[in-house]
């Protein structure tokens, strides 16, 4: 969650703004509506005959130990299936999204989508059908310039890479990425772009604010001019260690209106985030993704987000970050002033 001050640094507001343009490049009408309909769909309690945005959980294991990160808990190992999505059921579920006019996809969730040995064919596959957005979030371990490349080459609209910290910090959280290497082959991305004359994938770059505030300015001026955007995000309470929580009043969650998420093992669940998969609304094994988007579990969750009583019916909701109060709060990095919704009553210490 970030905020820029526009008064502090107008660069950072139209680079946001920018961002977003390059991201839609190729069809921006089409990138138009669907952001219309993504924030007035949830408003009006509209969720149309399909989502707007599917997220695909390629492999729900992970080639990193974060120490702020869910799938490091013992609950996430026992609980969630550490499988590889299947590629025939992949193709088959993207063969009804894109006959369907599904605008795009994310091919990630919880896990690391690299790790999947078919990660490249997944992109391609779904690239050939006219899936019209394909975007991913990686720690960058796995992804080769080489892979790169051929992202750029299918137009993949954006890819966001997680990168807590700078220097012993960074290797510290993100073990057994070393920092200079990792700044190296993110440098190499920008490269690659340049030579191909294209802007996508927007690269995106976000990490914690307590692994950043040690050096912030040494952060930013690292990636500044190598990245399209710098996200710097609040810890949330990932290891779900809080013990109260400030709702904010009458809140009605957009996301069942917007998305829907397919784990790794092909069970279909109400919200992305739901990292437990408590809530299953189907399985793409057994059942197409028009009837699960239509089907009574989703009409449910919509029903008691409309009610204003997702809190008290779902266990991810009690938990969630969207439904908390948050407070502003500005730290001054350089020329720029972020300002950070941070949780009501929440101590931001990574691993804590």
């Amino acid at each position: 969650m970030l905020f820029f001050n526009k008064l502090d640094n107008p660069a950072d507001f139209w680079k946001h703004l920018r961002f977003h343009f390059n991201r839609g490049r190729g069809h921006q009408l089409r990138f138009l509506w669907n952001r219309v309909r993504w924030h007035l769909y949830p408003a009006l309690g509209l969720a149309g005959h399909y989502p707007d945005h599917v997220d695909i959980e390629l492999s729900a294991a992970c080639n990193m130990r974060c120490p702020m990160c869910y799938t490091t808990t013992a609950r996430f190992k026992r609980e969630v299936p550490h499988v590889l999505f299947d590629f025939e059921l992949y193709k088959r579920v993207i063969d009804e999204l894109a006959a369907n006019g599904v605008y795009s996809i994310r091919l990630s969730w919880r896990g690391e989508p690299t790790v999947h040995p078919r990660f490249m064919d997944c992109v391609r596959y779904a690239h050939e059908k006219g899936i019209r957005e394909i975007d991913s979030l990686t720690n960058c371990l796995k992804l080769t310039p080489e892979m790169f490349a051929e992202l750029v080459d299918m137009q993949v609209a954006w890819l966001t890479i997680s990168f807590d910290g700078t220097g012993e910090t960074y290797e510290k959280i993100r073990a057994p990425a070393k920092f200079d290497e990792a700044v190296a082959k993110i440098r190499r991305f920008h490269e690659i772009k340049k030579e191909k004359g294209s802007v996508k994938p927007v690269v995106r770059l976000q990490g914690v604010w307590p692994a950043i505030a040690e050096d912030p300015e040494r952060y930013f001026s690292t990636f500044e001019s190598i990245v399209d955007e710098i996200s710097v995000n609040s810890l949330l309470d990932y290891l779900r260690k809080d013990e109260t929580f400030q709702y904010v009043p009458d809140f009605v969650c957009p996301v069942p209106f917007q998305r829907l998420v397919l784990g790794s093992d092909g069970r279909a669940f109400m919200c992305i985030n739901d990292e437990m998969g408590q809530v299953c609304v189907g399985d793409a094994h057994k059942e197409t993704i028009h009837d699960i988007w239509n089907g009574s579990k989703m009409a449910e969750a919509r029903r008691a987000q409309l009610e204003k009583r997702g809190v008290k019916t779902y266990e991810p909701c009690k938990v969630c970050y969207l439904a908390r109060k948050t407070v502003q709060k500005p730290y001054k990095v350089g020329n720029r002033t972020i300002m950070l919704e941070e949780l009501e009553g929440r101590t931001m210490v990574v691993g804590k």
